[in-house]
């Protein structure tokens, strides 16, 4: 019987010190609950207890529990927790108002880029048809530019992942681009040699892509001397192809080994820098 006195007299006690934090007078939170203030006032002397139905409206109008408010006491364990989820609530929010503002740019960019796109291909146009009474020469443009659209849009609109994207794109529409520009232009090289051209280089982006985002945050020296080596293959690959179409040597073989030759030595030195990095931490591990 003392002990229940004694856990009355400490829900009490706990019922004035919270409504005074809350700055509530005994008649303001009585309004809140329907009950007289001489209820409130009689809790607060330990004259008697709420009844069961008014627990949860109590609590919610002292800023509490129902457990803290029948223990009497505010729960350390369960400050704690609410604290820190209102500091990671704070810093998610936070990150998402960066993000968004961030994005914000982006599209802003994007509206920037897509307007000036507009505004050269409609100058075009108008001059061509000025000059010539015809569209001519401002449907490549036209096209040159929708493709540049279509490539750019993933990389300023995208949320993640934007140079993968705008890479996809570009596999996508470059084959469908040297189509029309063989049409428009009526070069035959375009739909032949263009398109093997096309493929080596999509073949050396993606494999310069992969490199980056899969080797370069462990050794960026191997990734370098990786993208070196890479290059030579793609070079050495498109001139057979011109060589193939055209039936002769380029004209400019002397100064393309050349270039191969320097970036041959970059590699090198490249992969020398991982060698000596990796045995460095070896040796520090």
């Amino acid at each position: 019987m003392e002990q229940e006195e004694n856990k009355q007299e400490k829900m009490a006690k706990f019922i004035l010190e919270m409504r005074k934090v809350r700055n509530l007078t005994q008649k303001e939170l009585a309004g809140q609950l329907g009950v007289t203030d001489k209820a409130v006032s009689k809790w607060e002397r330990a004259v008697s207890s709420p009844d069961i139905s008014l627990l949860l409206p109590l609590a919610k109008a002292l800023g509490v529990s129902v457990g803290e408010l029948l223990n009497g006491e505010r729960d350390e364990a369960m400050l704690e927790e609410k604290a820190k989820a209102v500091v990671d609530e704070a810093l998610k929010y936070s990150h998402r108002s960066a993000s968004r503002r961030v994005q914000r740019l982006w599209e802003l960019l994007f509206a920037g880029m897509s307007l000036s796109f507009l505004l050269a291909g409609v100058v075009c146009f108008i001059c061509d048809f000025a000059l010539s009474r015809k569209l001519s020469w401002s449907l490549l443009v036209a096209v040159s530019l929708l493709v540049a659209w279509g490539i750019l849009t993933p990389f300023f609109l995208a949320e993640k992942r934007r140079l993968q994207k705008s890479l996809l794109v570009l596999t996508v529409l470059i084959f469908p681009y040297l189509m029309a520009l063989s049409l428009l232009l009526e070069v035959q090289l375009l739909r032949t040699m263009g398109l093997y051209i096309a493929a080596a280089g999509l073949l050396g982006l993606w494999g310069v892509y992969g490199i980056l985002t899969r080797v370069w945050s462990r050794n960026r020296y191997l990734a370098l001397g990786m993208t070196f080596s890479l290059c030579i293959a793609e070079e050495y690959g498109i001139d057979r192809i011109i060589d193939a179409f055209l039936k002769a040597a380029s004209q400019q073989q002397s100064l393309c080994y050349l270039e191969e030759f320097a970036m041959l030595m970059l590699a090198a030195l490249c992969f020398g820098l991982a060698a000596i990095k990796r045995r460095a931490k070896e040796k520090s591990s």
